[in-house]
């Protein structure tokens, strides 16, 4: 064989065995682009505070991950509102908080089995969760008026304490975000259905629209 001839084959075969190797590591590349995000399967643990325009609230939860992208579990929640009127502002120059047209004192607490669903796992990075979720469960409702006696044209009287139950609960959608390894931030709007049987303060349906934050360890 010529040495043309000798360095044009051995040319060949390395041109031959680039390509081999280019086309070797091509699948696994492409398969490490498409590999899909594995489910989240830790429990998640954590604090909730939400605002509305008719109060705000503070909670506990607590969730299981029993089927893929879900989360199941349950939350406590307390619930102060305020009157439709109510008017709360501090002193300017001493800081002393005041409050005018405050006539009652309303409290919720909750009990709700909920649900997550996590959505687009696959399309978004694994720190960045959008959700819906919902719940389920009973209120219990109190007040303890703060104006005992109401006047009107046909006469005065005394104002009760009013306690009633209510089944009620919440859809919402948000988005989770991961703080560090084991712990996550969550923002989510919401709205709650509250339809009490008795009046509760100014009324018996406390339904309402809220934004909701959580912050929550996973484990």
């Amino acid at each position: 064989m010529s040495g043309f001839k000798y360095r044009s084959y051995i040319f060949k075969v390395r041109i031959f065995v680039t390509l081999l190797a280019v086309y070797s590591v091509l699948p696994a590349q492409e398969y490490e682009t498409m590999e899909e995000t594995p489910p989240d399967t830790t429990r998640q643990v954590g604090l909730g505070f939400a605002m509305a325009e008719s109060g705000s609230s503070l909670g506990l939860f607590i969730s299981w991950p029993l089927l893929t992208d879900y989360h199941f579990g349950t939350c406590f929640d307390v619930f102060l509102l305020r009157d439709s009127k109510q008017l709360d502002y501090y002193d300017y120059y001493y800081g002393i908080p005041y409050t005018i047209n405050k006539k009652n004192n309303v409290y919720l607490f909750d009990l709700m089995l909920t649900a997550k669903k996590r959505m687009f796992r696959d399309d978004l990075s694994d720190d960045f969760r959008p959700f819906l979720s919902m719940g389920l469960g009973p209120f219990y409702g109190m007040n303890y008026p703060e104006v005992k006696e109401i006047t009107t044209d046909s006469g005065s009287y005394k104002k009760k304490n009013e306690f009633s139950w209510a089944l009620g609960g919440y859809l919402g959608c948000g988005i989770d975000f991961s703080v560090k390894s084991n712990s996550m931030f969550s923002i989510r709007a919401q709205y709650r259905i509250i339809p009490f049987a008795e009046v509760i303060g100014e009324r018996s349906n406390h339904s309402m629209f809220e934004v909701r934050f959580e912050i929550a360890q996973r484990f």
